[in-house]
């Protein structure tokens, strides 16, 4: 005697596997391409208009004899300041991780350019407590620093958004922006020299903290 069969129920086709618009290794690369393209943005502002805007705001804010800029000059500053900052931060939201860290990330970049932002218009209008002549070196080559200063923050912005781990060693390697500038200075370099130096120096320490993150193929 045979037993008769259960008739299987139809199953469905399984639906073709599509690749998205774009995949992960695309959004991770295009957001380190962001983020150096932002850092890059913040240092050449730094180095000009953003700079001497924060010379002349802190000046005219304490009262203080200084160059002032015309208006429309120190807001074009700004607005190019506000321009870098959100490509750094898409660039860290595309290459998140999590919500959360890529929160982390853009909060500590915005914090840091703005801290680097005071501190120049503190120091060269001689509001900021640093000691004269070479006691007041370490204090210039960090705190005003602001070669050190974007790459610093701007890699520790990375390194959140990316979940590193092991690669927060790389940050050891800001540390050579910080004596350069002012051992340059000191050589009696000239400005053009000194600019074209930092930004490969720059360049290159910001791009071994990308590598730094979590590997850009995950």
């Amino acid at each position: 005697m045979t037993i008769p069969q259960q008739p299987q129920p139809y199953a469905e086709p399984a639906a073709p596997a599509y690749p998205t618009a774009v995949s992960r290794p695309g959004r991770s690369l295009a957001g380190a391409i962001a983020v150096f393209l932002g850092g890059y943005l913040l240092l050449a502002g730094f180095g000009g208009f953003l700079g001497q805007t924060a010379l002349s705001l802190f000046a005219t804010l304490a009262d203080r004899p200084g160059p002032q800029y015309p208006l429309a000059t120190m807001v074009l500053a700004f607005l190019q300041f506000l321009f870098a900052l959100i490509v750094i931060s898409v660039g860290l939201l595309l290459a998140r991780t999590s919500a959360t860290s890529a929160l982390i990330g853009i909060i500590v970049v915005v914090v840091g350019s703005l801290l680097t932002f005071t501190f120049l218009g503190l120091r060269f209008n001689g509001l900021l407590p640093i000691p004269g002549g070479q006691a007041g070196i370490p204090f210039n080559a960090v705190l005003v620093n602001s070669w050190f200063a974007i790459v610093f923050f701007g890699g520790v912005a990375w390194l959140i958004a990316r979940s590193a781990r092991i690669g927060w060693l790389a940050l050891l390697a800001t540390l050579i922006l910080i004596p350069l500038p002012i051992a340059f200075q000191f050589a009696n370099l000239e400005s053009g020299i000194i600019q074209i130096v930092m930004y490969l120096l720059s360049g290159i320490v910001g791009a071994v903290l990308i590598l730094a993150g979590r590997p850009l193929r995950d």
